[in-house]
């Protein structure tokens, strides 16, 4: 089991590295995407630079128009000059003239505003070009990593999936259907465990379940999230002390929940701390203090063996819970304490 179990953890790191792989190939098309986006967001300056050129031309040539008509116009009242009879026909024909003038003045200037600022739309026109010439290069090289990316993540995928395939094929058909339940539904099959707690869900392990773990001689799962669980000597290993006793001198403090205490049920904590076993319960329902029990020279495994057979394991973040609180847990901590109860 020990060789399978083994198995099935190199197989979920496959499945792990196949899977960030997959992603990254799905962020491909997006990828790209946002590459031709910023190339065409670099010719569409171009393009707007281009045709401003082009409409102060068209504007200049639409006053050059306008003032070769009033021209005419001027011309004819000037013709029509001699044919006059009196003086206030005379004075109508300055007029027209004089307003025809003024109109062409005005086309004039606003020839004059497109001729000064044509430096500077072929300036924002050389500028435009190129930063294009600059970005497509910058991209032409994005897209040609981009593709090595993909060839190299597509050739890892499909290395990936061999190995899988041929490791799949190495494990008990039951076992993997259990596996692929749980990683669609957790993502992660196999869990670890460290300091009798799953790395997963971060609860702790009933002792007679981190016994069978660490046997490595069957299937175990956690009783918190039903991963399968999985123990690694090397990153379990603790370096303790002993006295003169033979009782090691290891800090350990775990709570649990112990049917047989309180009237239904109490919230203990176990405590190994140099070379003394100290077993604290508070009853699950009012959440008051109804035992405190220490023993010299002993361990809370052995000494408390009955209290801890049919415990279930309990996750309390402060170290300090006990002792801030030596006669009633708080409400909140009531609750939470409950919550991690199987529901009835």
């Amino acid at each position: 089991m020990a060789t399978e179990l083994d198995t099935l953890v190199e197989l979920q790191s496959l499945d792990q590295e196949l899977g960030k792989l997959e992603a990254l190939l799905a962020e491909v098309p997006k990828k790209l995407k946002q590459i031709d986006a910023q190339l065409a967001s670099a010719r569409k300056r171009v393009e707007e630079a281009q045709a401003e050129i082009k409409a102060a031309e068209s504007t200049k040539r639409q006053h050059e128009q306008e003032i070769g008509s009033l021209n005419d116009k001027i011309a004819k009242f000037r013709s029509q000059s001699s044919s006059i009879k009196n003086n206030d026909q005379y004075k109508a024909l300055l007029s027209e003239i004089a307003h025809a003038e003024a109109e062409i003045a005005a086309h004039e200037e606003k020839i004059l505003e497109v001729m000064m600022n044509a430096d500077a739309l072929q300036e924002k026109l050389k500028a435009a070009e190129a930063a294009l010439k600059s970005e497509s290069t910058a991209i032409e090289a994005q897209k040609k990593q981009t593709e090595a990316d993909v060839a190299g993540e597509h050739k890892a995928a499909e290395a990936a999936k061999a190995k899988i395939h041929k490791l799949r094929a190495r494990i008990d058909e039951t076992l993997l259907i259990t596996y692929d339940r749980i990683r669609r539904t957790r993502g992660i099959a196999v869990a670890e465990v460290t300091e009798q707690r799953c790395t997963a869900c971060k609860m702790m392990v009933r002792p007679q379940a981190y016994a069978r773990v660490k046997a490595c001689e069957e299937v175990v799962h956690c009783d918190s999230c039903g991963r399968i669980l999985h123990y690694v000597v090397a990153n379990n290993v603790q370096k303790v002390a002993a006295n003169a006793s033979g009782i090691a001198h290891q800090a350990v403090r775990e709570w649990m929940f112990v049917p047989a205490l309180g009237t239904q049920g109490a919230f203990v904590v176990f405590i190994n701390h140099k070379g003394s076993a100290t077993m604290k319960a508070y009853d699950a329902v009012t959440g008051q203090a109804i035992a405190r029990r220490v023993e010299k020279n002993a361990v809370c495994a052995q000494i408390f063996a009955e209290e801890m057979r049919d415990a279930r394991n309990l996750f309390v973040d402060d170290a300090t819970l006990e002792d801030t609180h030596k006669e009633q847990l708080p409400l909140e901590v009531l609750e939470d304490l409950r919550h991690q109860l199987p529901q009835q």
